[in-house]
């Protein structure tokens, strides 16, 4: 009798250790999700707006997620989003703290504007972080990615010519038409930059001056692009010659210096060396032009600089200061509390005028939607590296308990085993009686 029950205790033991085996092998297969982008319809028209959705399928209920959806600022423009979402210029970040989920789906919709022609390529930026509900634990996540194309509107002006084509100083030779592409100009040695103003035809087609900066003693090349709003272009050449014999540096003494391959004029003169130092550190990044009495700032795309602040509230803090770049004195707005970041008041290609944060160590640019803006772009490293962390943690946790997992299975078996044998020698015994 004494043996029958200890048999009975021994096999309740192995049935208890098989179940929690099993409870934990299930528990170490993290829950799956899947994540795709889409859209209405595969291509728009210039000018259309883009509805992108992001639809979570989840094994269990989903909880809290975050991520950094990518999208081309020059062919798409964010709009509007759920609260959860904020940046733009490029990059979305979706931050979002649940607080209950009785679904196993989910779906996001934002919504962009087509500004440009062309594939827009909408992805994640690494993977996602998604997780359960219930436990907290961090699920194995798939994402897709999308493309949509943006066509010229079926209406678009072909029209690329210029309507005005002025410069200053000097003058045109011929004088100037629309069908003529090739002028040619002569400046004196004294003038360094051409003013151009350039009008186009159709006022729905973009216009860009370039070259007319910095002229070279000698022939300078100076073009002027037309973009007309079905995207065909048309470039108009002036050939400037400035006046002159070259000179090697050592004749540019007195109030001009050559430093590497910037120019310093008055060097006693502290202030002007800080403005030049900035303006050495911004000219990979962005560049500043005159043109027809309105200052143009060029990052990745090109801005209208505002000085008129009337309905635009400056964020507590900044205080209003100025920097040069290529030679423009242009105003921003500067706060102690966010030293590598400046506030510049700009109109975009669409008219619109709204504060942009400059990033001068990144040399970006990004509109400002508050001080979760500056902590989203601040962070966005710390997150990243936050979640690499996180991620390996995991990753050793999974092997720890896949350890322990075969380590309890090997004693269940001999436990097993022992049960067997106990079985059989105590059926052994019952038939000698």
């Amino acid at each position: 009798m004494n043996k029958t029950l200890k048999v009975r205790f021994v096999q309740t033991v192995c049935l208890s250790l098989f179940f929690v085996l099993v409870s934990g092998i299930l528990r170490v297969q993290a829950s799956s999700a899947d994540i795709v982008i889409s859209s209405d319809q595969d291509s728009y028209s210039k000018g259309d707006y883009v509805d992108i959705y992001i639809d979570i399928e989840a094994e269990v209920f989903p909880g809290d997620f975050e991520g950094y959806l990518l999208y081309p600022s020059e062919l798409l423009e964010y709009v509007s989003g759920p609260e959860l979402a904020s940046g733009g210029e490029g990059v979305i970040k979706l931050n979002d703290s649940v607080t209950s989920s009785s679904r196993n789906d989910r779906r996001y919709s934002l919504r962009f504007k087509a500004l440009g022609t062309g594939e827009a390529k909408i992805s994640f930026r690494d993977t996602p972080e998604l997780y359960e509900f219930e436990e907290g634990y961090l699920m194995s996540v798939s994402v897709s990615e999308m493309t949509v194309k943006i066509e010229s509107s079926k209406s678009a002006s072909a029209d690329n010519s210029l309507a005005v084509l002025k410069i200053s100083p000097g003058t045109l030779a011929p004088e100037f038409s629309k069908t003529v592409s090739v002028y040619e100009t002569t400046v004196k040695e004294d003038v360094e930059k051409l003013i151009v103003s350039a009008a186009a035809t159709d006022t729905n087609a973009t216009v860009e001056v370039s070259g007319n900066q910095k002229l070279e003693i000698g022939e300078n090349r100076i073009e002027i692009k037309v973009t007309a709003e079905n995207g065909e272009s048309k470039t108009y050449v002036i050939k400037c010659i400035r006046e002159g014999e070259t000179q090697g540096s050592e004749n540019n003494s007195g109030d001009r210096q050559e430093t590497g391959n910037s120019t310093r004029e008055n060097p006693e003169n502290p202030d002007n060396d800080q403005n030049l130092q900035e303006n050495q550190i911004l000219k990979n990044g962005i560049s500043a032009i005159e043109d027809g009495g309105k200052t143009k700032l060029f990052i990745n795309n090109e801005y209208e600089l505002v000085t008129d602040t009337t309905g635009i509230e400056i964020p507590e803090g900044y205080k209003k200061t100025s920097m040069v770049i290529d030679g423009v004195s242009i105003p921003v707005y500067f706060s102690e509390d966010a030293d590598t970041y400046m506030l510049l008041l700009l109109k975009n290609s669409n008219g619109e005028i709204s504060l942009y944060n400059y990033d001068r160590t990144e040399k970006t640019i990004q509109k400002y939607l508050g001080k979760s803006t500056e902590t989203t772009v601040k962070h966005v490293m710390t997150d990243s590296i936050e979640a690499l962390e996180l991620a390996n943690s995991y990753e050793k946790s999974l092997n720890t308990l896949t350890l322990i997992i075969a380590v309890l299975s090997g004693i269940s078996m001999a436990l097993l085993i022992v049960v067997i044998r106990m079985a059989l020698k105590s059926k052994g015994d019952g038939n000698d009686l």
